[in-house]
């Protein structure tokens, strides 16, 4: 095994850190704040790493480090990236401050491992953000799904490869925001992002907005501003 990608004990960001409370404080702040917005996804993203920023420090908080998937073995979690030779993670909260992460085939600093994968030795936190506003047709279970088998996939690929130490915490946020469409069925993607071996569990943050971004009665933008709506 590779000392550089070899799983790190994860003391260095404190023992007593408290991650997931940590992750939760900036993931509820954020949908609270945000959730009455309409704008791309990448906008969301971007307004929740700054919450992330808020609570573990802009030295340990990156966003879409991309991985090689090209030769994890075939498995049912792989099934769904049939075809894909790279993933991407939304956010991502490093172990220790300073952040170094350049793509896994960069010639500055190429990984060692040639996938990138040994990366998740040193991650407190992998997440994927789902926002309902974001698509004209709100949120797709098979899609949110997918997500589900990204994590799990990373997480089983890497204790695969460098063994049983504690891997990072992964979450699935969803923003249920939608202006139009019903709510999304929680309970069906709770269900899948369960698992009977504790290691490949996702966490699944679910947050329902009450205040839901607001439409112009015309359909059509006139102003580019926020229009008030509530459930």
């Amino acid at each position: 095994m590779n000392d550089q990608h070899a799983p790190s004990p994860r003391t260095q960001s404190g023992a007593g850190e408290l991650i997931d409370q940590k992750f939760r404080a900036a993931w509820q702040v954020f949908a609270m704040t945000c959730g009455s917005y309409l704008a791309p996804e990448a906008s969301y993203q971007a307004w929740f790493a700054h919450y992330l920023i808020s609570q573990f420090g802009i030295d340990r908080v990156a966003r879409e480090p991309v991985i090689n998937i090209g030769n994890f073995s075939q498995n049912e979690y792989k099934v769904a990236f049939d075809g894909r030779l790279e993933v991407r993670l939304d956010a991502v909260v490093t172990s220790e401050p300073g952040i170094m992460m350049p793509h896994y085939a960069n010639r500055l600093a190429k990984a060692a491992d040639e996938s990138g994968l040994g990366l998740l030795n040193h991650l407190d936190v992998i997440s994927e953000l789902k926002i309902a506003a974001s698509a004209a047709d709100g949120l797709d279970f098979p899609e949110v799904a997918r997500d589900v088998h990204k994590l799990r996939m990373l997480l089983h690929a890497r204790r695969e490869k460098y063994g049983d130490q504690a891997g990072p915490k992964a979450y699935l946020c969803i923003l249920d925001n939608h202006p139009k469409k019903k709510r999304f069925d929680k309970e069906r993607v709770l269900k899948l992002a369960k698992h009977e071996d504790p290691c490949l569990d996702i966490e699944v943050l679910y947050q329902r907005t009450y205040e839901v971004p607001g439409l112009p009665p015309s359909g059509k933008l006139e102003k580019w501003i926020r229009y008030g709506a509530t459930l």
